[in-house]
């Protein structure tokens, strides 16, 4: 019965690692020699086209990492809670997934990035895994001790 809820936590885990190895990747493609260029010479009236492409994907990796923090963050918080808590998290996971959603839109207005469609389609996946009966069976799950009970039910009748 626990197994959806950590495969779930897993899934979560695994969203995240994507998330922060796509943030690697966008920093990692920025040529930061001609950062260093732009930012020593702020009176330049023409930029070439490869310092606006630079410029570009730098604003592009600060974007990313400025949407996407939060929702990560969630996300780690979420995945651990269902892993090692076993029932713990569903509500920040649901919190991430929207917030990860609503980022993806802003962000995919300003740069039209390729890896947009895959995070949405992912995210609705899990928004479904979330609301899955059998996960929504282990998180609602409530043992009923004899404080808990009504007298009827603890005698039996």
């Amino acid at each position: 019965m626990y197994r959806q809820a950590r495969l779930l936590g897993v899934l979560l885990l695994l969203q995240v690692i994507a998330m922060v190895g796509i943030g690697v990747w966008l920093f990692a493609s920025i040529d930061w020699d001609a950062v260093v260029n732009l930012s020593n010479e702020p009176n330049k009236v023409r930029l070439q086209t490869t310092d606006k492409s630079t410029l570009k994907q730098f604003v592009q990796a600060i974007l990313f990492t400025i949407y996407f923090f939060g929702p990560v963050v969630l996300l780690l918080l979420a995945g651990l809670g269902f892993v090692l808590l076993r029932r713990r998290g569903w509500m920040l996971a649901s919190v991430a997934q929207a917030l990860i959603m609503l980022a993806c839109l802003f962000f995919y207005g300003a740069s039209r990035p390729w890896f947009a469609y895959p995070i949405i389609a992912y995210s609705i996946l899990m928004i479904l895994l979330l609301n899955s009966r059998s996960v929504r069976a282990v998180v609602h799950l409530r043992r009923l001790t004899p404080a808990d009970a009504r007298p009827e039910i603890a005698r039996g009748e």
